[in-house]
């Protein structure tokens, strides 16, 4: 979780608790360390955000303290339902269940007057859905975001099955399916795996520096956006 999320997910959770919350209660519910907490509320503090408390104590946020209002215009808030609404679709049950937290989030700091996301009479039809795969995304995407290694065990086209060390580098959305675009240890090359042949993906604790790097000559190749 990177750190403006995690500090607003604090500033939630403070508002939302009747009783002083202790960093290590706090810890456990963001997966995160003691000291990570008490460097997110110092610097939470330190923006006149008004957390009361210590170390060893707990800590609880001032009555009447609400976050700013975000400032959309409806067509923005259109263009997040949907594109919302359209994360359904891609089998991804984490990234959705991302989707539906990021829309309580937005509708809570939203002026009181505008239409919440979940009420927009927009609707996106899930006929011909991507169906979840095998293989799990959101390990996809963490070792992307990490820049961690993956193991595949992954079939192709003659349905033969064979272990793949990748550098991941992006997935890329398609109407019906999704690919994994990543640099093969094995061939020297880019490489797309399709998702309905990934039998099991593994995190490894190896990790690669260059991908940005990789991910730039990928997309050149690929004449940027010409997946």
């Amino acid at each position: 979780m990177v750190q403006p999320s995690r500090m607003f997910d604090i500033i939630q959770m403070l508002r939302a608790s009747p009783t002083p919350l202790t960093a290590e209660a706090i810890a456990t519910r963001l997966e995160v360390t003691k000291r990570t907490v008490y460097r997110d509320i110092a610097a939470l503090q330190a923006s006149r955000v008004p957390i009361e408390g210590a170390a060893g104590v707990g800590y609880v946020m001032r009555r009447g303290y609400d976050l700013p209002p975000l400032m959309f215009s409806p067509e923005e808030i259109e263009a997040i339902a949907v594109g919302l609404s359209l994360v359904a679709r891609t089998g991804d049950s984490s990234l959705e269940a991302a989707g539906r937290s990021a829309a309580a989030k937005i509708g809570d700091v939203l002026p009181c007057d505008t239409t919440g996301i979940d009420a927009m009479p927009l609707y996106v039809s899930r006929w011909h859905e991507i169906p979840e795969p095998k293989a799990d995304l959101a390990t996809m995407r963490r070792a992307i975001r990490e820049e961690r290694k993956l193991r595949l065990a992954y079939r192709d086209a003659e349905n033969r099955e064979t272990e793949r060390t990748i550098r991941p580098l992006g997935l890329v959305y398609y109407v019906d399916g999704i690919h994994l675009a990543a640099w093969c240890e094995m061939r020297q090359d880019f490489r797309h795996f399709r998702h309905d042949r990934i039998e099991c993906c593994r995190l490894l604790e190896e990790g690669f520096r260059d991908g940005d790097k990789l991910r730039k000559t990928w997309r050149e190749n690929r004449k940027l956006f010409d997946y």
